[in-house]
C-alpha cells in the first residue's frame, strides 16, 4: 500500500472522528462502527510489522543461544574425549597388572617382580636397568633368568643395592639352551648386535644338528641343560628355517632364526626368577 493512501485513510478517520463528536447517539454510533472498519486495515498492517519485527529479534536470539550451545557442546565434546583417552590408559595398564598379578600367583618358581626405570637409546637392544636390587631381596643376584608372561626377556648381570642391569635375550651376550616344540630340535638361542641394528629384535638359532628339521612357526622353549634358565620357559617362535644348501646350514649343524615372543621393545614390568617356590 503506497504512502498517499496510509494518508488518505488517516484524514478520513479523523475526520470521522470529529463528526462522531458532533452527531446524536445513534449516528454517532454509527459513524464509530465506521470508523473502526476503515481502520481495520491500518491495524492489520501494524500487526504485521509488529509480528515480523519481533520475529526478526527472536530469530536473532536463537541463532545467539545456538552459537553459545555449540561452544558449549564443543568443549564438553573436547573434555569427554580426554577422558575417555585417561580411561582407555587406565583400563589398559588394569588388563596389564591383572595379567602380570596371574601370571605371578600360577607360576611354579619365586619370583620378584620389577619396573624398568632406564634404557639407554644408544643401545636399546642391549639392556635395560630395574628398580630392584640385594636390598629388596638378598636372594638376587647375577646370572638370574628375567621373564615376562609372554616369555624370557633376559638375565640379570650387574645388582646394586636398589637397582639391577638385566642384558636382553637379544643382545649377543645372551646365550640359552632351546629346544623346538614339534621337532624337538635342540640348539642354542643368542643374540646378535649386528643382525639386531639390521633387522630388529631377532635372535639366532644355531648348533642345531644337522639332520634334525624344524619348521617356521614352532614355539622353541628353553631346554634347562645350560644351567641358568629353567626348563619350559617360552623364547619366541622360528621366523626362519633355511634349508640344507651349499652356502647355509653347511657342516655339522644347521641354523635359523627365533622372534622372540616377550616385547622387548616396550618393557614396562618383568619379574626375576629367584627360585622355587
Amino acid at each position: 500500500m503506497s504512502r498517499p493512501i496510509y494518508y488518505i485513510g488517516a484524514l478520513i478517520i479523523v475526520a470521522l472522528a470529529i463528526l462522531g463528536y458532533f452527531l446524536p447517539g445513534g449516528l454517532k454510533d454509527r459513524v464509530a462502527e465506521g470508523s473502526i472498519v476503515i481502520s481495520s486495515p491500518f491495524h492489520r498492517s501494524l500487526d504485521w510489522v509488529k509480528q515480523r519485527f519481533t520475529g526478526a529479534q527472536g530469530g536473532l536470539k536463537n541463532v545467539d543461544e545456538l552459537r553459545k550451545e555449540n561452544l558449549y557442546l564443543k568443549g564438553l565434546n573436547a573434555m569427554l574425549s580426554a577422558e575417555n583417552l585417561v580411561l582407555g590408559g587406565l583400563q589398559k595398564e588394569n588388563g596389564r597388572l591383572k595379567e602380570l598379578m596371574g601370571f605371578k600367583n600360577d607360576s611354579e618358581f619365586k619370583l620378584l617382580a620389577a619396573r624398568v626405570i632406564q634404557r639407554d637409546p644408544s643401545n636399546w637392544w642391549d639392556a635395560v636397568i630395574i628398580n630392584r636390587g640385594y636390598k629388596d631381596d638378598p636372594d638376587l643376584a647375577t646370572d638370574q633368568p628375567v621373564i615376562s608372561p609372554r616369555g624370557v626377556v633376559g638375565k640379570t648381570t650387574e645388582v646394586g643395592p636398589y637397582t639391577t642391569r638385566v642384558v636382553l635375550l637379544v643382545d649377543e651376550n645372551c646365550k640359552v639352551s632351546a629346544v623346538t616344540e614339534s621337532s624337538r630340535a635342540q640348539g642354542i638361542v643368542s643374540g646378535e648386535t649386528m643382525m639386531n641394528n639390521r633387522a630388529g629384535a631377532t635372535c639366532r638359532f644355531s648348533f642345531v644338528p644337522r639332520e634334525v628339521e624344524f619348521a617356521t612357526g614352532e614355539r622353541v622353549f628353553t631346554s634347562g641343560l645350560g644351567g641358568i634358565f629353567p626348563a619350559n620357559l617360552l623364547i619366541g617362535v622360528i621366523s626362519e628355517a633355511p634349508p640344507l644348501s651349499a652356502d647355509k646350514n653347511f657342516g655339522l649343524y644347521r641354523e635359523g632364526l627365533v622372534q622372540p615372543t616377550a616385547d622387548l621393545n616396550s618393557l614396562q614390568e618383568v619379574f626375576i626368577i629367584l627360585g622355587i617356590k
